[in-house]
């Protein structure tokens, strides 16, 4: 199919629903590789799931927030891990916006499978390059972490620093990946088949002055190409988070099928239980979980309408509605993340062996909670603030998210 043929997001489901034994038979070989394994890359792409890593204007899909969420659920009931790098490489893709067409173009027509680009922006200056000024463009220099897709892109976006004494003086530059050298040292306790490595140049790297760009840029540049009716959705960074919140629930839904299925294979030791189902804890402990992700799943939903709602409207979100986005987005990870380990702590020593999907399944929720982005104490704390009435103040915030 490749990734340039959009599907219709219904086929889409369809098909990785379809898609989704395979995918958990070979979550445990992509956690030990640390990596999303090419076989399951080419699948992913014979489903069309790469067509979401590509800018409308170059033939990509334009999916609806529900649609996208619903496809990302679908993807993270089969392997949270493939779910995580595709979402993660479609959202970094609007950096796509922020340079000349002519620029971005080549970067997604070549045939192949998989993601054309990654994102990386740090939150400070240890975790992002630095650019300075030479004839023609800029040379630039750095250690990217945590780099999700990087592994089977060609291209990266990477925020740099061009400015050595004022931090708002942040840009973003398009670079080959041949160019720069990967680590290979992601090796994490959850999501670990990511890849989420560091890329680094080999001392100053020359970039041209057309493949360097800035927020302020890039928030010209989508609202020059959403005045003619090709830019991407409304919703920035809050609706590439919610619909992320899919493959959290796709997780927990995963889970409790697992946990679902193992019911009346175990007893439950040192009790009078030799069969777990049926001891009231079990069912207590199911009603819990199900109530606790049937309501994540209900506060993701609103959100998603909320921002459809918004894009039809042609409106976008005020800070204060951002602030509660990124709220609803770290209580549904947070929640989807509590409800697996409960499963997982049902299930008795048994579920600690590596052969058990379990286990894998409620490390990977846990990590995806814990990213900044998601972290739940943060945003309640900003959400509380902000409903106080008190000046939340400068946010420490990646360059995806700083504003022109």
């Amino acid at each position: 199919m490749g990734t340039t043929a959009a599907s219709a997001p219904e086929e889409m489901v369809i098909r990785l629903e379809k898609l989704r034994p395979w995918l958990r038979e070979h979550q445990a070989e992509a956690e030990r590789q640390r990596r999303i394994p090419q076989e399951t890359i080419e699948r992913l792409d014979e489903a069309g799931v790469f067509s979401l890593t590509t800018p409308k204007r170059f033939g990509g899909a334009d999916f609806t927030t529900r649609e996208l969420h619903d496809i990302y659920r679908a993807l993270g009931a089969g392997c949270g891990a493939s779910g995580w790098m595709v979402w993660a490489a479609a959202g970094g893709n609007l950096w796509g916006a922020a340079f000349a067409d002519d620029v971005v173009r080549p970067v997604y027509e070549p045939v192949r499978a998989g993601n054309r680009t990654f994102a990386v922006g740090g939150t400070s200056r240890r975790m992002t390059g630095t650019a300075r000024r030479a004839d023609g463009g800029w040379l630039v220099k750095g250690a990217w972490p945590f780099a999700t897709g990087s592994i089977h892109a060609s291209h990266g976006f990477l925020a740099v620093f061009y400015d050595e004494t004022d931090d708002a003086k942040v840009g973003m530059v398009l670079v080959p990946k041949d160019q720069l050298v990967e680590r290979d040292d992601w090796d994490a306790m959850g999501l670990a088949a990511t890849g989420s490595q560091t890329v680094a140049t080999d001392g100053e790297l020359f970039v041209p002055d057309e493949r360097f760009s800035t927020p302020q840029r890039l928030a010209a540049r989508v609202a020059e190409l959403t005045e003619q009716g090709t830019g991407p959705r409304r919703g920035g960074l809050p609706r590439s988070l919610v619909t992320g919140t899919g493959v959290a629930l796709g997780m927990a839904d995963h889970a409790m099928e697992v946990f679902l299925g193992g019911l009346g294979k175990r007893s439950i030791p040192y009790s009078p239980y030799t069969n777990q189902l049926d001891a009231p804890i079990t069912h207590l402990t199911v009603g819990r979980v199900h109530s606790r992700i049937r309501a994540a799943g209900r506060v993701a939903d609103a959100a998603v309408a909320e921002l459809d709602r918004y894009d039809r409207q042609g409106v976008d979100l005020s800070e204060d509605q951002t602030v509660q986005m990124h709220t609803d987005v770290a209580y549904v990870w947070d929640a989807c993340a509590s409800a697996i380990e409960t499963l997982f702590r049902a299930c008795g020593a048994s579920a600690m062996a590596k052969r058990q999907p379990l286990q894998l399944i409620a490390r990977n929720c846990r990590a995806g909670s814990l990213h900044a982005a998601h972290n739940v104490d943060t945003w309640m704390e900003n959400l509380g603030r902000s409903l106080c009435g008190v000046d939340l103040g400068p946010a420490s915030t990646s360059v995806l998210e700083r504003r022109s």
